[in-house]
């Protein structure tokens, strides 16, 4: 008679499936952050920035389609550029922080 041979163990792998987006018009955090390619983490930063549109039922987090895609096509939370007839020269910018009526401060 021949030896057995030991079989070496299965590892099984679990595979976390990626969040699809649905048809419907109200997202969950899962489906906005697939809807915008970006993180969960991401998508909890702009709503405690409150730079994303959204709506809060009890402690849940909802986000309407079409509101999303809006705000995607309006550039989402970048800065909006100033019309050039309302934009400040350096001169007048230097005598608003001169005189106190403005102010730079950093965020962190």
């Amino acid at each position: 008679m021949s030896p057995r041979k030991k079989s070496e163990p299965h590892q099984t792998t679990f595979i976390k499936p990626t969040p699809q987006v649905k048809n419907g018009d109200i997202l969950d955090v899962d489906e906005a952050a697939a809807l915008l390619k970006v993180s969960k983490k991401t998508i909890y930063t702009r709503v405690k920035n409150n730079t994303i549109p959204y709506a809060k039922l009890g402690r849940k987090l909802l986000f309407h389609r079409q509101t999303l895609e809006k705000w995607i096509a309006e550039g989402g939370d970048r800065a909006k550029r100033v019309p050039e007839e309302e934009q400040l020269t350096l001169d007048q910018l230097s005598g608003m922080l001169n005189n106190g009526q403005a102010r730079i401060t950093l965020k962190r």
